[in-house]
Protein backbone atom coordinates (compact mmCIF):
# COMPACT_ATOMS: atom_id res chain seq x y z
CA UNK A 1 0.00 0.00 0.00
CA UNK A 2 3.14 2.51 0.53
CA UNK A 3 3.43 2.86 -3.15
CA UNK A 4 -0.04 3.49 -3.81
CA UNK A 5 -0.05 6.37 -1.66
CA UNK A 6 2.17 8.38 -3.78
CA UNK A 7 0.52 7.36 -6.28
CA UNK A 8 -3.04 9.56 -5.84
CA UNK A 9 -3.14 12.65 -7.82
CA UNK A 10 -7.40 12.20 -9.82
CA UNK A 11 -5.16 12.42 -13.03
CA UNK A 12 -2.62 10.43 -11.90
CA UNK A 13 -4.62 8.64 -9.66
CA UNK A 14 -5.50 5.63 -11.96
CA UNK A 15 -7.07 2.96 -11.29
CA UNK A 16 -6.69 -0.39 -13.58
CA UNK A 17 -8.88 -2.51 -14.94
CA UNK A 18 -9.12 -6.32 -16.65
CA UNK A 19 -12.07 -6.69 -18.61
CA UNK A 20 -11.49 -10.35 -18.97
CA UNK A 21 -11.42 -10.55 -14.79
CA UNK A 22 -15.07 -8.44 -15.20
CA UNK A 23 -16.41 -11.26 -17.50
CA UNK A 24 -15.55 -14.26 -15.79
CA UNK A 25 -17.89 -13.40 -13.21
CA UNK A 26 -20.70 -13.15 -15.23
CA UNK A 27 -22.44 -15.84 -17.84
CA UNK A 28 -22.02 -15.98 -21.00
CA UNK A 29 -24.89 -15.84 -23.98
CA UNK A 30 -25.12 -18.34 -26.00
CA UNK A 31 -25.70 -15.91 -28.70
CA UNK A 32 -26.56 -12.16 -28.84
CA UNK A 33 -29.85 -12.85 -29.83
CA UNK A 34 -30.55 -14.40 -26.49
CA UNK A 35 -30.29 -11.40 -24.80
CA UNK A 36 -31.95 -8.97 -27.27
CA UNK A 37 -29.13 -8.29 -29.32
CA UNK A 38 -28.09 -8.48 -33.09
CA UNK A 39 -25.39 -10.43 -34.06
CA UNK A 40 -25.12 -8.67 -37.00
CA UNK A 41 -24.98 -5.16 -35.47
CA UNK A 42 -22.26 -5.92 -33.11
CA UNK A 43 -20.39 -7.57 -35.69
CA UNK A 44 -20.20 -4.00 -36.79
CA UNK A 45 -18.42 -3.05 -33.71
CA UNK A 46 -15.54 -5.07 -34.84
CA UNK A 47 -15.71 -3.92 -38.23
CA UNK A 48 -15.36 -0.22 -36.97
CA UNK A 49 -12.26 -1.05 -34.02
CA UNK A 50 -10.33 -2.66 -36.80
CA UNK A 51 -11.08 -0.27 -38.88
CA UNK A 52 -9.70 2.39 -36.53
CA UNK A 53 -6.66 0.40 -35.77
CA UNK A 54 -5.95 0.20 -39.74
CA UNK A 55 -5.82 4.09 -39.66
CA UNK A 56 -3.81 3.98 -36.99
CA UNK A 57 -6.51 6.16 -34.47
CA UNK A 58 -6.01 3.63 -31.96
CA UNK A 59 -3.34 0.85 -31.45
CA UNK A 60 -6.31 -1.42 -30.42
CA UNK A 61 -8.90 -1.95 -28.34
CA UNK A 62 -10.82 -4.52 -25.83
CA UNK A 63 -14.96 -4.08 -26.42
CA UNK A 64 -17.48 -6.27 -23.71
CA UNK A 65 -21.42 -5.60 -23.68
CA UNK A 66 -23.47 -7.30 -20.68
CA UNK A 67 -27.12 -7.51 -21.34
CA UNK A 68 -29.61 -8.58 -18.63
CA UNK A 69 -26.47 -10.10 -16.67
CA UNK A 70 -24.46 -11.90 -19.55
CA UNK A 71 -21.87 -11.36 -21.41
CA UNK A 72 -23.77 -10.69 -25.08
CA UNK A 73 -20.56 -9.47 -26.84
CA UNK A 74 -16.53 -9.42 -26.24
CA UNK A 75 -13.52 -9.04 -28.30
CA UNK A 76 -10.13 -7.88 -28.75
CA UNK A 77 -8.58 -6.51 -31.92
CA UNK A 78 -5.15 -4.50 -32.49
CA UNK A 79 -2.25 -4.60 -30.36
CA UNK A 80 -1.62 -3.54 -26.60
CA UNK A 81 2.29 -2.99 -28.41
CA UNK A 82 1.71 -1.57 -31.38
CA UNK A 83 5.81 -0.81 -32.07
CA UNK A 84 6.25 -4.37 -30.90
CA UNK A 85 3.61 -6.33 -32.80
CA UNK A 86 2.13 -7.63 -28.80
CA UNK A 87 -1.35 -8.59 -30.01
CA UNK A 88 -4.64 -7.36 -27.72
CA UNK A 89 -5.62 -9.88 -25.42
CA UNK A 90 -8.95 -9.88 -23.89
CA UNK A 91 -6.73 -10.34 -20.41
CA UNK A 92 -5.31 -6.95 -21.26
CA UNK A 93 -5.38 -4.39 -18.28
CA UNK A 94 -6.15 -0.96 -18.98
CA UNK A 95 -5.89 2.56 -16.97
CA UNK A 96 -9.32 3.77 -16.71
CA UNK A 97 -8.01 7.33 -15.94
CA UNK A 98 -11.23 9.70 -14.48
CA UNK A 99 -13.68 7.18 -13.88
CA UNK A 100 -11.45 6.79 -10.76
CA UNK A 101 -13.89 9.92 -9.84
CA UNK A 102 -16.50 7.60 -9.67
CA UNK A 103 -15.17 5.75 -7.24
CA UNK A 104 -13.67 8.99 -5.10
CA UNK A 105 -17.34 10.49 -4.84
CA UNK A 106 -18.91 7.21 -3.83
CA UNK A 107 -16.55 7.18 -1.31
CA UNK A 108 -17.38 10.83 -0.02
CA UNK A 109 -21.06 10.21 -0.15
CA UNK A 110 -20.49 6.96 1.91
CA UNK A 111 -18.87 9.10 4.74
CA UNK A 112 -22.04 11.08 4.12
CA UNK A 113 -24.54 8.57 4.83
CA UNK A 114 -22.22 7.48 7.90
CA UNK A 115 -23.11 10.85 8.78
CA UNK A 116 -19.23 12.17 9.18
CA UNK A 117 -19.67 14.45 6.75
CA UNK A 118 -22.20 16.86 5.36
CA UNK A 119 -21.96 17.86 1.37
CA UNK A 120 -22.63 21.91 2.61
CA UNK A 121 -19.48 21.47 5.13
CA UNK A 122 -16.72 23.64 4.55
CA UNK A 123 -13.66 22.35 2.63
CA UNK A 124 -11.47 24.28 5.49
CA UNK A 125 -13.20 22.20 8.09
CA UNK A 126 -11.36 19.33 6.98
CA UNK A 127 -8.30 20.70 5.11
CA UNK A 128 -7.36 24.10 7.31
CA UNK A 129 -5.25 25.27 4.22
CA UNK A 130 -8.07 25.80 2.31
CA UNK A 131 -9.17 28.68 4.95
CA UNK A 132 -7.44 31.10 3.36
CA UNK A 133 -7.60 30.71 -0.26
CA UNK A 134 -8.16 33.98 -2.49
CA UNK A 135 -9.71 33.97 -6.03
CA UNK A 136 -7.67 35.22 -8.89
CA UNK A 137 -8.88 38.19 -10.76
CA UNK A 138 -7.16 39.64 -14.43
CA UNK A 139 -7.88 43.25 -13.92
CA UNK A 140 -6.00 46.05 -15.87
CA UNK A 141 -3.18 48.13 -14.37
CA UNK A 142 -3.90 51.96 -15.53
CA UNK A 143 -0.76 53.38 -14.69
CA UNK A 144 1.46 50.17 -16.76
CA UNK A 145 -1.22 49.41 -19.56
CA UNK A 146 -1.86 45.89 -19.07
CA UNK A 147 -3.69 43.40 -17.31
CA UNK A 148 -2.53 41.77 -13.49
CA UNK A 149 -3.73 39.22 -11.61
CA UNK A 150 -5.17 40.55 -8.21
CA UNK A 151 -6.01 37.95 -5.35
CA UNK A 152 -9.87 39.26 -3.52
CA UNK A 153 -11.38 36.85 -1.21
CA UNK A 154 -13.86 34.24 -1.93
CA UNK A 155 -17.87 35.26 -1.69
CA UNK A 156 -18.38 32.19 0.27
CA UNK A 157 -16.09 28.86 1.69
CA UNK A 158 -15.70 26.61 -0.97
CA UNK A 159 -17.64 23.26 -0.01
CA UNK A 160 -17.99 19.78 -0.37
CA UNK A 161 -20.54 20.24 -2.92
CA UNK A 162 -18.71 22.42 -4.45
CA UNK A 163 -15.99 19.50 -5.04
CA UNK A 164 -18.36 17.30 -6.31
CA UNK A 165 -19.85 19.17 -8.57
CA UNK A 166 -16.34 20.75 -9.79
CA UNK A 167 -17.97 24.31 -9.18
CA UNK A 168 -15.64 24.64 -6.64
CA UNK A 169 -13.19 27.65 -8.44
CA UNK A 170 -10.44 24.57 -8.43
CA UNK A 171 -9.15 23.72 -12.56
CA UNK A 172 -6.70 21.82 -14.86
CA UNK A 173 -4.24 24.54 -16.08
CA UNK A 174 -4.01 22.50 -19.73
CA UNK A 175 -7.73 22.46 -20.03
CA UNK A 176 -9.24 24.96 -21.62
CA UNK A 177 -8.70 28.61 -22.07
CA UNK A 178 -5.31 29.91 -21.20
CA UNK A 179 -5.43 32.31 -18.18
CA UNK A 180 -3.01 33.98 -15.55
CA UNK A 181 -5.06 31.61 -13.05
CA UNK A 182 -3.97 28.64 -15.02
CA UNK A 183 -0.13 29.80 -15.46
CA UNK A 184 0.14 30.04 -11.48
CA UNK A 185 -1.76 26.60 -11.16
CA UNK A 186 1.15 25.33 -13.69
CA UNK A 187 3.93 26.84 -11.91
CA UNK A 188 2.26 25.67 -8.13
CA UNK A 189 0.41 22.01 -9.30
CA UNK A 190 2.78 19.80 -10.54
CA UNK A 191 2.13 16.25 -10.69
CA UNK A 192 5.72 14.83 -8.90
CA UNK A 193 5.85 10.85 -8.56
CA UNK A 194 6.65 10.36 -5.37
CA UNK A 195 4.61 12.48 -3.88
CA UNK A 196 1.60 12.20 -1.12
CA UNK A 197 -2.14 12.87 -1.97
CA UNK A 198 -1.95 15.67 1.64
CA UNK A 199 1.42 16.88 -0.40
CA UNK A 200 -0.73 17.68 -3.72
CA UNK A 201 -3.70 18.83 -1.89
CA UNK A 202 -1.24 21.50 -0.17
CA UNK A 203 0.48 22.69 -3.51
CA UNK A 204 -3.42 22.87 -4.85
CA UNK A 205 -4.34 25.25 -1.79
CA UNK A 206 -1.96 27.30 -2.39
CA UNK A 207 -2.80 28.32 -6.18
CA UNK A 208 -5.40 31.31 -6.55
CA UNK A 209 -9.16 30.15 -7.02
CA UNK A 210 -10.07 30.61 -10.53
CA UNK A 211 -13.92 31.35 -10.13
CA UNK A 212 -16.03 32.53 -7.15
CA UNK A 213 -17.26 29.03 -5.34
CA UNK A 214 -20.07 27.87 -6.66
CA UNK A 215 -20.23 30.27 -9.97
CA UNK A 216 -18.77 28.23 -12.45
CA UNK A 217 -18.76 24.52 -13.41
CA UNK A 218 -15.00 23.74 -15.43
CA UNK A 219 -13.26 20.34 -14.87
CA UNK A 220 -11.01 20.37 -11.85
CA UNK A 221 -8.61 18.80 -9.32
CA UNK A 222 -11.87 19.04 -7.29
CA UNK A 223 -11.51 15.19 -6.79
CA UNK A 224 -8.00 15.13 -5.97
CA UNK A 225 -9.51 17.52 -2.56
CA UNK A 226 -12.03 14.85 -2.30
CA UNK A 227 -9.80 12.38 -1.69
CA UNK A 228 -7.79 13.70 0.61
CA UNK A 229 -10.72 14.47 2.62
CA UNK A 230 -11.82 10.68 2.62
CA UNK A 231 -8.24 10.22 4.18
CA UNK A 232 -8.93 12.94 6.98
CA UNK A 233 -12.34 11.97 7.73
CA UNK A 234 -12.28 8.00 7.69
CA UNK A 235 -8.83 7.90 9.33
CA UNK A 236 -7.23 5.48 6.48
CA UNK A 237 -5.34 6.05 3.65
CA UNK A 238 -7.15 6.62 0.05
CA UNK A 239 -6.13 3.40 -1.48
CA UNK A 240 -7.22 1.15 1.21
CA UNK A 241 -10.42 3.02 1.70
CA UNK A 242 -11.39 2.42 -1.56
CA UNK A 243 -9.90 -1.32 -1.11
CA UNK A 244 -11.68 -2.43 2.03
CA UNK A 245 -14.72 -0.22 1.77
CA UNK A 246 -15.35 -0.21 -2.02
CA UNK A 247 -13.31 -2.75 -4.17
CA UNK A 248 -13.49 -5.85 -2.04
CA UNK A 249 -17.11 -5.92 -1.19
CA UNK A 250 -17.90 -5.44 -4.52
CA UNK A 251 -15.16 -8.13 -5.39
CA UNK A 252 -13.76 -6.16 -8.60
CA UNK A 253 -10.53 -8.24 -8.17
CA UNK A 254 -9.57 -6.97 -11.77
CA UNK A 255 -9.28 -3.58 -10.03
CA UNK A 256 -6.36 -1.85 -8.35
CA UNK A 257 -4.46 0.77 -8.16
CA UNK A 258 -1.34 -0.67 -9.46
CA UNK A 259 -0.17 -3.38 -11.04
CA UNK A 260 1.54 -6.22 -9.24
CA UNK A 261 4.61 -7.25 -10.51
CA UNK A 262 4.81 -10.82 -12.17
Amino acid sequence: MKVLRKFVSAIVLVLFLSAAAFAQALPVADNPEEVGMSSERLARITSGLKEAVEKGTIPGAVGIIVRKGKVAYFEAVGFQDRENQVPMKKESIFRIYSMSKTFTSLAIMMLVEEGKIILADPVSKFLPEFKDMKVGVDETNAYADKKELVMVPPNRPMTIHDLLRHTSGLTYWFFGKPSSNKTKWKENVTFTYGQTLAEMVTKISKSPLCYQPGTTWDYSQSTDVLGRIVEVVSGVSFDKFIAERIAKPLKLTGSGFWVESA
